[in-house]
């Protein structure tokens, strides 16, 4: 009896403590959703964006899954979980980075060879010895960015020869907006303009979007595939990924897609599924360091795939060793803390760490003009995903950052 009874008080001591243990899980996580609930919405009504979407995983579950607030401040069409922002510079890790990480395993891609190798145009140049190390952690002086759209004007306001049209033709086939074509060979020029760019002197790291322009021509080189193709072939349709895309007009409504900027200078309208980003549009919309649009839930599997290191619902998309080369920092001995294509934590000793005080050295991840962020703390065991258009109205609106919205957000998931 009095065995009985023992063992009666031990099921009973580990039913309570199991059901506390839950309470304490479920408590925290009601925390997690009030404290990011609030902040988001503060975000909103200081008009620091119009709309968002969240989508924090933690210890191999989903946490929230939410949007917040309306496409645009007339508030009209609110904000859909399964509505589309424009990732800005997040397509640098969600298409190339991905991207150049399966060309290492496929075809041996020497990260420390010459990209003139693949980039013929390169090969009479101040970069043809620049190696896709240097140039993928922002360390060969490369300048950040050209203004490509700057140059396209004559004299009189009107658009110089061979470059954009209000028609479509052979000669102008490219979209940039619903009225507007690029020169089929204004690609070209682009690349063109890159090669004779001058280098910045100094061993300092300087955040530079030029090479990626190169990446669907690198591509291209490698596998015979288009950017789109391979990343259709080897992530997006195995992964089934839905509602991520170049060109998101071909394939999804407008009102599925959240604007961006009022553009007042070069397209001279609403910038409403088609890439925010200038130079991108040059290209037809199709580039390496912007373009893709994705809503919170498609972007998702991606980064759960690199947290998992490469596996993903029981398949290896990656090798562990390739995504440890590309996610750790790549001169751990420098100043620079960059790693091949992912963002990295600033050094510890720095004030104000970025991108928050609390995640772990191993983080890794990027941010994107038009709001956007993808943060994967492998430590802490958790990514985070914030999707904005602070560019709304226009790019002056800068509360995201005077609010450190995004620093707030990685420390309560940390927190937590």
């Amino acid at each position: 009896m009095k065995i009985y009874l023992f063992h009666f008080f031990l099921i009973t001591l580990l039913v309570h403590k199991i059901s506390f243990s839950q309470q304490f899980k479920d408590s925290n996580i009601n925390n997690l959703k009030q404290k990011v609930d609030s902040l988001i919405n503060f975000g909103i009504k200081k008009k620091a964006f119009p709309g968002a979407q969240v989508y924090i995983f933690k210890r191999d579950s989903i946490h929230i899954n939410k949007s917040y607030g309306y496409h645009t401040y007339d508030s009209i069409t609110p904000v859909t979980n399964d509505h589309l922002f424009d990732l800005a510079s997040l397509t640098k890790i969600l298409a190339s980075t991905i991207t150049l990480m399966k060309l290492h395993e496929l075809y041996d891609l020497d990260l420390n060879e010459p990209v003139s190798k693949w980039i013929p145009l390169l090969k009479r140049s101040n970069k043809k010895k620049h190696s896709l190390k240097k140039i993928l952690s922002h360390n060969a002086g490369w300048i950040p960015y050209i203004s490509h759209q700057n140059l396209i004007f004559n004299k009189k306001g009107n658009f110089r020869h061979n470059t954009l049209s209000f028609n479509k033709s052979n000669s102008f086939p490219g979209l940039v907006s619903d009225s507007l074509f690029v020169h089929r060979r204004y690609q070209k020029k682009i690349f063109k303009r890159i090669k004779k760019t001058k280098l910045l002197e100094g061993d300092e790291m300087v955040y530079s979007g030029m090479f990626y322009f190169f990446i669907p021509e690198l591509v291209k080189q490698l596998s015979g595939k288009s950017l789109i193709e391979f990343l259709n072939y080897y992530f997006y349709k195995p992964m089934n990924l839905k509602r991520i895309s170049y060109l998101p007009l071909k394939k999804f409504s407008r009102k599925e897609i959240v604007p961006t900027e009022r553009d007042s200078l070069f397209r001279k309208r609403l910038v409403h599924g088609w890439v925010h980003d200038e130079a991108a549009s040059l290209m037809g919309g199709v580039s390496g360091n912007a373009g893709l649009f994705a809503n919170s839930e498609s972007i998702a599997p991606l980064l759960q795939m690199l947290l998992q290191k490469g596996s993903y619902n029981g398949k290896q998309y990656l090798k562990p060793k390739t995504i440890n080369t590309f996610v750790q920092r790549t001169f751990p001995k420098s100043s620079n803390p960059r790693g091949l294509g992912f963002d990295k934590p600033s050094l510890e000793d720095e004030q104000n760490r970025y991108p928050s005080d609390l995640v772990s050295n191993e983080t890794f991840g990027h941010t994107g003009f038009t709001g956007t962020m993808t943060w994967v703390d492998p430590i802490n065991n958790f990514f985070v995903i914030l999707l904005t258009n602070r560019v709304y109205p226009n790019r002056n609106q800068k509360g995201l950052y005077t609010l450190n919205i995004r620093p707030q957000l990685l420390d309560y998931v940390v927190k937590y």
